[in-house]
């Protein structure tokens, strides 16, 4: 057993342990959502590439939000007992990158462009940080600060066509699992090995009916969210014209820069790469 001490270290615990030559079986990340992330990224050499896929990653809940968690119990038919007997599948996890970075981060649960990226770093920048109360007063906080941006959005959908169109965005959640901020379900249909993203726009200038209609999110009832519009895609770019925020998995990747006046995100999903005990 290894006890992680900073940031990244278990990134760097999980890629140790994976290129040895030792007969492990099993990874167990015992955490919250941000380690499972960094345990997540150490399954990856310097140039992206898997490094073990016979070796799969299980998971201890030790978080405030559990959001992975509750997507992979609910998918799993008795999770102890995949822990126990090492059972486990190779599931989608996703990509995106900046057309101004070299770098390509992945994700296994959700990233997201615009609102949530001001939610993270009020939340980062609070001592209020425990628990769904505190995600979901961050939200709001950062939504009534929020203006929504203009931007275009290019898609392959799930039958391999080309769609494109343009919106008022609030924020774009890119899922492979289904929840995140504490229990908020933005796509409560994903699941983790059907090749596919599935987004969720919310988009229009009225964010009122984001607050009164906040209950229906954690309900699994995002199709009722007045503004929310939900697809399913192989990839999709964000192309934007003004500062636009970036975070992966609750991680910002890059805060709202107003200095940077127009670029591109890139989201695709790797279909069946990852080793989760299920």
């Amino acid at each position: 057993m290894r006890e992680t001490t900073a940031s990244g270290h278990a990134t760097e615990i999980v890629r140790a342990a994976l290129i040895q030559d030792i007969d492990y079986q099993q990874i167990i990340v015992a955490g919250g959502d941000g380690t499972i992330h960094e345990a997540v990224s150490g399954y990856f050499d310097e140039n992206g590439d898997i490094i073990r896929q016979d070796i799969p990653l299980g998971v201890i809940d030790l978080g405030t939000g559990g959001d992975f968690f509750r997507t992979i119990t609910e998918l799993s038919d008795d999770y102890n007992s995949a822990i126990d007997t090492n059972s486990f599948s190779l599931i989608d996890y996703g990509e995106v990158s900046r057309n101004n970075e070299d770098r390509t981060h992945r994700f296994i649960n959700i990233a997201s462009v615009g609102l949530a990226s001001e939610m993270l770093e009020s939340l980062n920048r609070s001592s209020f940080q425990s628990g769904a109360a505190a995600y979901f007063y961050h939200t709001l906080k950062a939504l009534f600060h929020y203006k929504s941006k203009q931007v275009e959005i290019e898609y392959i959908d799930a039958n391999g066509d080309a769609r494109s169109f343009g919106t008022d965005l609030i924020t774009l959640f890119v899922c492979n699992g289904r929840c995140n901020g504490g229990g908020m379900q933005w796509a409560p249909n994903a699941g983790l090995s059907n090749g596919l993203l599935d987004l969720t726009l919310l988009s229009g200038k009225k964010k009122l009916p984001l607050v009164t209609s906040s209950s229906k999110i954690y309900q699994g009832r995002i199709s009722e969210v007045p503004g929310a519009i939900e697809m399913q895609a192989r990839e999709v770019t964000v192309k934007f014209h003004q500062g636009l925020g970036l975070d992966a998995d609750g991680e910002i990747l890059s805060p709202i820069d107003e200095e940077v006046k127009e670029g591109s995100i890139r989201f695709s999903v790797c279909e069946r790469k990852f080793p989760l005990v299920m």
